[in-house]
């Protein structure tokens, strides 16, 4: 057996070194088991971690950064944190490339089809997104219309989404209060003012917020 040694004595095998930099090549199959989830949850934290998937061949892995940086996702989520205020570290750009690996490489215990590929996905959302078009569309062009030089002009705006029960995207609120919306740990509540903005579910990829004015007492 081929033996190496280091300066100072110590014994390393060949086979403890390739165990070695394995490390730096943890298969994308065993990242749902890892972290308890299924495919297309593993899929939203590829994107929001901005994972990019290595291949050699027909094997798909992440390098031990990216598996630290979703080591860090899995527990901001676990805190109670959401997609929307996790900050990635990396820069590397999700890609359909990356899609299709996490296809084929799910784990046999997936409950997703495995055999969809990147296409489909990429079908799927585009339906989501025309879906949610159509359910929102007229009400967010509504407001995006009402625009005035008034300061206090976004009132009248809110109090017709408050009054309407529309749903505003985090972009829409933080066009209107410029500020973007967030809440606490275990809140689903943000407070700006007069005004309430609760979380109401997605619209697309962003939060959806339930606009409410706030009850002073002095309105009598």
């Amino acid at each position: 057996m081929d033996v190496w040694w280091t300066s100072g004595g110590h014994l390393l095998n060949i086979q403890q070194m390739v165990m070695n930099q394995e490390i730096d090549k943890f298969p994308i199959k065993d990242l749902p088991s890892r972290y308890n989830i299924g495919r297309s949850a593993l899929y939203e934290r590829f994107k929001h971690a901005n994972i990019k998937a290595n291949k050699e061949g027909t094997r798909s892995f992440v390098s031990g950064e990216q598996l630290e940086e979703l080591d860090r996702l899995h527990n901001h989520l676990k805190r109670g944190g959401t997609f929307e205020d996790f900050e990635a570290l990396l820069t590397q750009e999700f890609t359909e490339n990356s899609q299709e690996a996490i296809s084929l490489n799910s784990s046999p215990d997936s409950p997703v089809d495995v055999h969809r590929t990147s296409s489909w996905e990429a079908e799927r959302e585009a339906l989501e997104v025309l879906i949610d078009a159509i359910a929102s569309g007229i009400e967010r062009v509504a407001i995006n219309r009402i625009q005035s030089v008034n300061p206090i002009g976004y009132m009248g705006q809110l109090k017709m989404a408050a009054e309407e029960g529309w749903l505003l995207t985090t972009s829409e609120v933080k066009e209107l209060i410029k500020v973007k919306p967030h809440t606490r740990k275990g809140e689903d509540t943000y407070r700006r003012g007069s005004w309430l903005f609760t979380k109401a579910g997605k619209i697309g990829r962003e939060t959806a917020w339930r606009v409410a004015k706030e009850e002073t007492g002095n309105d009598n």
